[in-house]
């Protein structure tokens, strides 16, 4: 099975990408407006409502503008570590403990078909982290 990678968006006015196998639909960041997240993704024939998680690299509002709409529209659980769910609270709106799950640092989470792990990066946000996926033998890092 491959992994797809896709980069949705990237720079100051918000980050997103996309990566999956026909068995896990993962994106990170969703840094722009819901209407712009579903069409971006529906240009690469994802539906969201397919998507199986949101993870979160940090609480910029260029990384989690959308968070909040996607997730509530079509129920999808989001994924980051304790400080930024705290520093992002107030950013993405009201999400349902159902809904919130901690994504540690240095943790390595099975999603599926993909394997994820966490790891820390210097950045000026509450506690920054990127995700290296692995798939069939082969890496992708976020």
């Amino acid at each position: 099975m491959t992994l797809h990678f896709s980069v949705l968006a990237s720079g100051s006015s918000g980050n997103a990408f996309y990566i999956g196998t026909e068995k896990e639909k993962i994106l990170v960041d969703a840094g722009l407006s819901g209407k712009q997240m579903t069409r971006l993704l529906s240009e690469i024939n994802i539906d969201p409502a397919s998507i199986s998680k949101i993870l979160v690299t940090h609480e910029h509002s260029d990384h989690v503008k959308g968070l909040g709409i996607l997730a509530r529209k079509y129920n999808l659980p989001i994924y980051a570590n304790e400080k930024t769910w705290k520093a992002m609270e107030h950013l993405i709106g009201k999400i349902e403990l159902d809904q919130k799950f901690v994504f540690n640092m240095e943790e390595t989470k099975t999603f599926g078909d993909i394997d994820v792990e966490s790891f820390a990066v210097s950045h000026d946000a509450a506690e920054p982290m990127f995700y290296t996926f692995h798939h069939d033998g082969k890496k992708s890092l976020s």
